[in-house]
């Protein structure tokens, strides 16, 4: 939205525009740094996978040798819209963070959701269960 100067005083005209600066410092310095804040968190929110890479500054050459394969591979999963929870928790992984999934309900708070894109528990006792079963056969 584009203020302009005589807004400022009641007349609305299309003269010249006010820096948002201008009207910022006008504010209190506690609602300043909560307009910074929530800014900040809306921001977050919205960060894409290359976005994430670039505030670590890191390069998708970088990326790539830490998930041993190819740079294109990280350019073609940077755009991709959809993929495996273990691909995206790798990527993650690859930048130095950890993947959390959390679901929320409307009529609840949210709960965080374990060991997602892993091999589950149950599967990895499975596969414990079956080789001790084939060295006493």
């Amino acid at each position: 939205m584009i203020l302009f100067a005589d807004e400022l005083e009641g007349r609305i005209s299309m003269k010249t525009s006010v820096p948002y600066e201008k009207i910022f410092a006008k504010f209190p310095p506690e609602r300043q740094r909560k307009i910074k804040k929530r800014a900040a968190e809306l921001i977050a929110e919205e960060y894409t996978l290359r976005d994430l890479r670039k505030a670590k500054q890191i390069t998708q050459e970088e990326v790539a040798r830490r998930l041993s394969g190819r740079q294109v591979y990280v350019s073609r999963l940077e755009r991709r819209a959809d993929m495996k929870l273990s691909t995206l928790r790798d990527y993650v992984r690859a930048l130095g963070g950890d993947l959390q999934l959390m679901v929320t309900f409307p009529e609840d708070g949210p709960v965080k959701l374990r060991d997602i894109g892993t091999t589950s528990v149950r599967k990895r006792r499975n596969t414990v269960q079956k080789s001790k079963m084939r060295k006493t056969a």
